[in-house]
């Protein structure tokens, strides 16, 4: 039986999105929307901080909600991402440029937040699944992310993102129909394993891997994401990919749901990553678009977290759950920092000539190598144990990935250096002369992101420990007859 939480956190955090998100739809000005959703954001990550605490001195268990039923928990595997997301939403809404910020557009970064916090924190197979295609829907309307002279997300994009959540709510209607528990609550629940490697779990999980596949960009589904980089708002997108929901998707319920079929199968879908990882590194080399390469290089690295998952090893899995951490919050400083070059110039960067913006930006030039270094795996960054973790723990089911992920990580770097050079080097034109360096509030915002990049690097026992124990747990799900074992306390 699970424990309780004193107060439902969870619940209030997310319907305090959801609240806000409708009040500043209605506002007719931006900057007073602007606060109104940073005070929610700030409420709801104050709320999952609380949540996070108290699951924290809990070890071990799963910690349900009072009152309403067991619809959200926190355990070791959320414990870090809830806060963390809810974290970098209010980053990028308190730091995004003037030019971009909207009511509409802050309307759809609550509804995203609202919606991947509850997905974290879901319980049930179904509540997972209506979270994940709600946070899809505000990038079908051009109401929410459209901004003039910045073109809405191309319809390709949004057909794989719709494929997606047509592929997760097949395989919840699959893992349902093959459980033999009564009761809809009962066939929806994350809370026991099912045996065995049926057809209809097969299925199941069939169509879970491939809602996943698109999620991430995986190859060849890798086009989705480069074409909404290139053409979509961008900001936005990296909140949508930095929720690494196919990530939280395996491990929440691939891993200890479905045990006996993940044992056979993740093996080969951590092989796609690694050819994905590889392939996206190698091509990053021959583009030139600045845009597209932030997707590549976001791509790459993140399909290590797959890899890791697909271990079937405690270590393995440890460092891709740390892997993650870095990632969003280090593709999140990339995508910020570019933004607000290209707003500040007001064209389009292209691939032509060095804008050495370093002269009258140096700033933004600092958090931009120090946040691309830290994302391949620069020592004293979070970065280094995560990569660390991910060589140790998955050698021995990908033994490849000792020559891959050295390699890939030293194109990553390339790239990272590449994008640096374009855009900080090279001598100043006219519009780098005037250009105008991290402002307070941006100042503010990608310290604090460089500072959790750097003190997980110098102590990363805090940040490590979490996931280590949700590593362990994972891990004696493949290991263990899955019949003994259950995802309660």
């Amino acid at each position: 039986m699970s424990d309780q939480f004193l107060f439902p956190w969870i619940s209030c955090g997310v319907l305090i999105g959801l609240a806000a998100a409708a009040i500043v739809w209605r506002m007719p000005e931006a900057e007073t929307a602007r606060r109104w959703a940073i005070g929610a954001l700030a409420a709801a990550l104050a709320l999952l901080l609380a949540a996070s605490y108290e699951a924290s001195q809990v070890e071990g268990a799963r910690l349900i909600e009072p009152w309403i039923g067991s619809w959200f928990t926190v355990d070791a595997l959320n414990e870090i991402p809830l806060p963390l997301f809810a974290a970098l939403a209010l980053g990028v809404t308190v730091l995004a440029p003037k030019r971009k910020v909207t009511p509409h557009w802050l309307s759809g970064i609550l509804i995203l937040t609202s919606a991947t916090l509850a997905a974290y924190a879901a319980n049930n197979l179904l509540v997972l699944t209506l979270a994940w295609a709600a946070t899809i829907a505000p990038f079908l309307s051009k109401r929410f992310f459209e901004i003039k002279r910045e073109k809405e997300t191309p319809s390709w994009s949004k057909v794989v993102l719709c494929l997606s959540a047509v592929c997760v709510l097949i395989g919840a209607a699959l893992l349902a129909a093959g459980t033999t528990q009564s009761g809809w609550a009962a066939a929806f629940s994350l809370s026991q394993p099912r045996a065995g490697t049926g057809t209809m779990l097969r299925c199941a999980f069939f169509f879970l891997t491939v809602a996943v596949f698109l999620r991430k960009g995986l190859l060849p589904a890798h086009s989705w994401l480069l074409a909404g980089f290139e053409r979509g708002p961008l900001l936005p997108l990296g909140l949508l990919v930095n929720g690494h929901l196919g990530a939280f998707l395996i491990a929440r319920v691939a891993l200890p749901v479905l045990p006996d079929v993940a044992h056979e199968a993740l093996p080969i879908l951590g092989d796609l990553g690694l050819l994905t990882a590889a392939y996206t590194a190698l091509i990053a080399l021959a583009e030139r678009q600045p845009r597209r390469l932030l997707a590549l290089l976001s791509i790459s690295q993140a399909s290590f977290i797959l890899v890791g998952l697909g271990s079937n090893n405690a270590d393995g899995i440890a460092g891709a759950l740390v892997h993650w951490q870095v990632v969003a919050v280090a593709t999140t400083i990339l995508l910020a920092v570019f933004t607000s070059v290209e707003v500040r110039l007001g064209t389009p960067i292209d691939r032509q000539r060095f804008l050495g913006l370093a002269t009258s930006a140096p700033r933004l030039a600092v958090f931009f190598a120090v946040g691309g270094l830290a994302l391949v795996g620069l020592p004293l960054t979070l970065g280094f144990p995560a990569e660390d973790l991910l060589l140790h723990g998955t050698l021995t089911t990908h033994p490849r990935l000792g020559v891959v992920l050295p390699m890939v990580t030293a194109l990553n770097a390339f790239t990272v250096i590449r994008l640096f050079a374009t855009l900080f080097l090279g001598r100043p034109g006219t519009a780098a002369r005037g250009l105008t360096d991290a402002l307070p509030r941006e100042r503010w915002v990608l310290t604090a992101a460089l500072l959790f990049l750097l003190i997980g690097g110098i102590a990363p026992s805090t940040l490590v420990r979490a996931p280590a124990a949700a590593a362990e747990r994972l891990s004696s799900f493949l290991t263990a007859p899955s019949q003994t074992l259950s995802l309660g306390k």
